[in-house]
């Protein structure tokens, strides 16, 4: 007896069913009813998402409301908006997929590393920004440190953005390609016009309020999902027993001669490396603008410091979800003749868990099946309407709005909605070009480490630090950055997206730790160099000039 979603089937019955079947690469059946029910539950939950977009639309008077939605959200929309935004393409899909090659040790950055980072801010960072009523993380920065500073960093933030954008774009691509056979450029296109219709109409009001819809489609979908998982798998005694310690473990792994199979000894940036997995989004993301906007979107700064705790641990409990589906899926897609030899050019990169899904949800009945797949369209899309805006506020706010300060609220409001449009563009190329949703997410953080938060922290915490300052310790945190990336990678013969489907990762992470240091220590020297005539002197403090 033959089952499609979980209903048995007459022999006749299934004859004609299998002539009705859509093969789905990979060798997943769905039925042509499946498929409709389907296709009619994403298009509706679509049709909300552009209609909560134009709604919003009528709130939306000025930057104020665009940016930072009137500066009005109560703890539960914050905390939902901020949890919705974290958990993308690369925080499920990619994370899944990574877990399933690399094990645990793959995943440092995302989500360790991440809910550390909103931990981080929400104890030292947003509450201060919310309290100096900030549009931007850049803002204070600007204000410290003059307007120039405020537009070096802000330049350096826009293509995290654009990265960021890229990774979910080529997630909901991912997703339509494995349902449809649809080719993945016409999937990343459709994802990208949704995102932008109701990004571009209602701002932060729209973002916010499609993100209370998404979060809960998240987690339910998520939690659904994993019981199945394990069932398939054997169980979670059976699950585990195939799990080796390297497989669960957070530290340090060797890698393997592909020659002789033997551990290769650790080399001195092998422990940079490691380190870097942890702070490039632990320590940067604390200085993201995606954080940072729904926070200065709080109602006041308490709400603004729960709503990123609370996030955090949050945040932290749902990344172990998808961790768990990876390490199923590797029984799971096997015993369905799923792998890596068999797809051929149609490689797993990215579908562990869509695949997953078809596979567990389709036996239960198509509406949960659909009720999965639209909560994984909702995490793609609650990050990347928040990496859009992110990047839009960024270049009009603090890069147009700095160098022409006397254009109009009205005009840099038309003018921030027009930069919507060009980013998505921007992006849509980066994801046609680069293929690993988790590597094109990790790689758009290493700049906020690295340019972004040591004047961010200063100008908070450092009183009496200096324009020269913080200008040495960018200068000098960027060259040593780019510098180890163009050195590592020079002579490969590879193209740049080539590198961002290879090893680049490596030397931006590296890279990005040298950089970091060198940029601590820039700053330390010149703000002790300026400070210590003062107190051998014994003189006043003078005004910068």
């Amino acid at each position: 007896m033959h089952y499609f979603f979980g209903e048995a089937l007459t022999p006749v019955e299934e004859i004609a069913e299998i002539a009705a079947e859509k093969t789905v690469p990979g060798g997943t059946m769905l039925s042509q009813s499946g498929m409709i029910t389907l296709w009619i539950g994403i298009v509706a939950y679509v049709g909300v998402l552009i209609g909560i977009g134009f709604w919003s639309s009528r709130k939306v008077k000025g930057m104020n409301d665009f940016l930072v939605a009137g500066r009005r959200l109560p703890l539960w929309m914050a905390t939902a908006t901020l949890l919705a935004t974290w958990f993308g393409a690369g925080s499920s899909m990619g994370v899944a997929a990574t877990v399933y090659t690399d094990g645990i040790g793959g995943v440092l950055a995302d989500p360790f590393g991440a809910s550390i980072s909103l931990v981080l801010a929400g104890i030292f960072i947003v509450g201060l920004l919310r309290r100096l009523k900030c549009l931007t993380v850049t803002d204070i920065v600007e204000r410290k440190y003059g307007k120039w500073a405020g537009v070096y960093t802000s330049l350096w933030m826009i293509p995290v953005y654009i990265g960021w954008l890229g990774a979910q774009m080529l997630g909901i691509g991912t997703i339509l390609h494995i349902l449809t056979g649809m080719d993945a450029l016409w999937g990343t296109l459709i994802g990208a016009a949704v995102v932008l219709i109701y990004t571009f109409a209602g701002g932060m009001w729209a973002v916010t309020l499609t993100d209370v819809v998404q979060v809960s489609l998240i987690v339910i979908g998520l939690f659904v999902i994993v019981p199945g998982a394990v069932f398939e798998a054997g169980g979670w005694s059976e699950m585990t027993s195939r799990l080796s310690a390297a497989d669960l473990s957070i530290g340090m792994r060797h890698a393997l001669d592909p020659a002789t199979g033997e551990p290769v000894p650790f080399v001195f940036s092998d422990y940079i490396y490691y380190i870097g997995s942890w702070i490039v989004m632990g320590l940067g993301c604390m200085v993201g603008q995606d954080l940072i906007q729904r926070s200065l979107a709080s109602r006041n700064e308490k709400i603004a410091v729960s709503s990123a705790v609370m996030s955090g641990f949050f945040y932290a409990a749902i990344g172990l979800v998808p961790i768990t589906i990876g390490f199923a899926a590797r029984t799971v897609l096997t015993n369905h003749g799923i792998t890596p030899e068999s797809m051929g050019v149609d490689n797993l990169e990215n579908q562990v868990l869509p695949r997953m899904a078809i596979i567990i949800l389709g036996n239960i009945h198509p509406i949960v099946l659909t009720v999965f797949l639209a909560a994984l369209i909702s995490a793609i899309m609650s990050s990347a309407d928040s990496s859009l805006l992110a990047g839009s506020s960024l270049l009009c706010n603090n890069v147009i709005g700095s160098i022409w300060p006397r254009l109009s609220d009205q005009k840099l409001l038309v003018l921030t909605r027009v930069a919507t449009v060009a980013l998505t563009f921007i992006a849509l190329l980066l994801a046609i070009s680069v293929k690993s949703i988790y590597s094109l997410m990790i790689n758009s953080w290493a700049s906020q480490l690295v340019v972004i938060f040591i004047p961010v922290v200063t100008a908070l915490y450092v009183p009496k630090a200096s324009k020269n300052a913080a200008w040495a310790a960018m200068a000098v945190s960027t060259g040593v950055w780019l510098a180890y990336v163009f050195v590592d990678s020079s002579g490969t013969g590879l193209s740049f997206t080539e590198l961002m489907n290879t090893d680049l990762d490596r030397s931006l992470t590296v890279g990005a730790v040298y950089g970091f240091a060198a940029g601590v220590v820039a700053f330390i020297c010149c703000y002790l160099g300026e400070r210590v005539p003062h107190w051998v002197l014994d003189q006043p403090d003078e005004e910068d000039e």
